[in-house]
């Protein structure tokens, strides 16, 4: 089934070594950069959390895009399915990717690209669900460009020569931004890109530090009500209904603990659901963990939240990152993907 908001005006010590080795491959492909926010391992073994409860944790971002989990959370969804869930807010990929290989977390949250790379360095993990998908609106979907009236930028075909913040390098900003400049007739090569983190992007583009921003909300928002205009949507132009990140945890959680997975998957759908039948409540709760005003939450655009995964589109991702040398090897999908 897919669910769709309305749109309005949108894992102490033998692991550290570990991780920082995973985390040092993952830095190097551009998987992002930050870390978690705690050190402390998880559990994932009954009785661990409360009562009778599996303690798990899920590493993700503090972006509106996982608005759903937190809800699912509030909501019981999750302690529904016997799970006391420990939320741990990080940056990118490149804190949550190697926390859950090494087993310090149970799932993750990351974009589509950064799990290809993963992939790509043979790195054990395993996509479970669908995380956020594109709302097919041009100039309306929650991770656009965004430029300043006074860049010069009217489209894709002008980034161009110009700059171009983008929260990772070799990423799945430089992939899709790519793409959308040579469709648009202009040369891919000439964009320039720099890596800036979202929350420091609004500032970056109006001092002019940058000519463009590859920005997600809630800081596309910022960036329009400072006067700034959408100049992009890479992910309508790469594919339709597109999938831009994914729910995800490691083939060692999943051989040792399968029933713990689908448990989690489906608190997981419940609570995409519900998001997508309580939009009032989705723009509340992001003003608590996204730190979002309430003015600015009634006007961000919000992602689509559907449980199914669209292959075609993860498809011709992958195509356009190894075109455009983000992967060295074509994805294998069927081994990817836990149906």
């Amino acid at each position: 089934m897919t669910t769709q908001l309305t749109r309005s005006p949108r894992r102490r010590a033998a692991l550290t070594a570990v991780s920082a080795a995973v985390a040092g491959i993952l830095a190097l492909s551009g998987c992002g950069t930050g870390s978690p926010s705690s050190t402390e391992p998880a559990g994932g073994t009954a009785g661990a959390g409360a009562g009778n409860l599996d303690k798990v944790t899920l590493g993700l971002l503090p972006i509106t895009d996982v608005a759903p989990v937190y809800l699912g959370e509030q909501q019981g969804f999750f302690e529904d399915e016997g799970i006391d869930l420990d939320l741990q807010p990080a940056q990118g990929g490149a804190a949550i990717v190697p926390a859950v290989t090494t087993g310090e977390y149970q799932f993750g949250y990351s974009n589509a690209v950064s799990l290809l790379i993963a992939q790509d360095k043979a790195l054990p993990i395993k996509v479970i669900s669908n995380g956020s998908s594109s709302t097919n609106e041009p100039g309306h979907d929650t991770t656009e460009v965004a430029a300043m009236p006074d860049s010069g930028i009217n489209g894709p075909a002008d980034l161009a020569g110009k700059t171009v913040a983008v929260n990772a390098l070799n990423n799945f900003a430089d992939i899709t931004i790519r793409n959308s400049v040579e469709k648009a007739g202009g040369n891919p090569e000439e964009v320039k890109f720099v890596e800036i983190p979202y929350p420091n992007m609004p500032a970056a583009l109006a001092r002019g530090d940058v000519d463009a921003a590859w920005t997600t909300e809630p800081f596309r928002t910022q960036i329009l009500d400072a006067g700034g205009k959408i100049v992009a949507s890479p992910m309508t132009d790469l594919a339709e209904n597109f999938d831009s990140a994914f729910y995800f945890t490691s083939q060692q959680t999943l051989d040792q603990n399968p029933e713990l997975v689908e448990r989690f998957r489906t608190a997981l759908h419940k609570s995409f659901e519900y998001a997508a039948e309580n939009e009032d409540q989705v723009r509340t709760i992001i003003q608590d963990y996204a730190k979002v005003t309430p003015e600015l939450a009634q006007k961000v655009e919000m992602t689509v939240w559907r449980p199914e995964i669209n292959l075609d589109g993860l498809k011709a991702l992958g195509t356009a990152a190894r075109k455009y040398g983000v992967l060295e090897n074509e994805p294998d999908y069927s081994a990817l993907i836990v149906q």
